[in-house]
């Protein structure tokens, strides 16, 4: 049997990497950026062989492309964990605005979704995050058509890219009038008004 360090494949594709494989690759090339980014620099950020990371990815632009899946699923992840708790769209808008918010004013060591590293992520794989946040927000917004907290006549599809459109304006632009560092008024801001923008229908 193989270990997760050796060559793996599957009727000739490779698979997903582990983890920390993935995260170490997506950190070197957020910390070096796309042209000084090296399977050596990976390899060392992950502590592990330049063959271990040769053997998952083949080469350097599988490995990039790697990194920017990863990170664009951890983007998605900061939704994911913080609607679990609301019922209501309004309520998982508002409190996803607040986990974007959080994660704004972090000092993260592996300087995961900076502005810079957004920006990053939109020019190189802008349509595939938000077909990604769309895919991930559709089911909420027919959810919330279901219970009627939104007309069945609104596009459920543009109301996800709203939703995404407005929540990644939190890191790429300054506030003035929402304290971005008060949840409470983060939630209370960002519910009215994507919920405002979403309408009835």
């Amino acid at each position: 049997m193989l270990s997760n360090m050796e060559l793996v494949r599957d009727a000739g594709e490779r698979r997903t990497a582990p983890e920390h494989i993935r995260a170490a690759v997506a950190t070197t090339l957020v910390r070096l950026g796309m042209q000084r980014f090296s399977l050596s620099a990976a390899a060392e950020q992950a502590a592990v062989s330049r063959s271990t990371l040769y053997n998952w990815f083949g080469d350097k632009q599988t490995a990039i492309e790697a990194a920017f899946d990863y990170l664009a699923e951890q983007f998605i992840s900061l939704f994911a964990v913080a609607v679990q708790t609301e019922s209501t769209l309004a309520g998982q808008v508002g409190q996803a605005a607040a986990a974007v918010s959080e994660h704004r004013s972090w000092a993260d060591p592996l300087a995961l979704h900076t502005t810079d590293l957004l920006d990053m992520i939109l020019d190189e794989r802008g349509d595939d995050l938000m077909r990604r946040a769309v895919a991930f927000w559709s089911p909420f917004i027919e959810d919330a058509q279901r219970r009627k907290e939104i007309g069945r006549t609104v596009d459920v599809d543009e109301a996800a890219e709203w939703i995404i459109r407005a929540l990644i304006s939190i890191e790429l632009l300054p506030p003035m009038r929402v304290d971005l560092k008060n949840p409470s008024a983060v939630r209370k801001y960002f519910s009215a008004y994507i919920m405002g923008g979403i309408g009835n229908g």
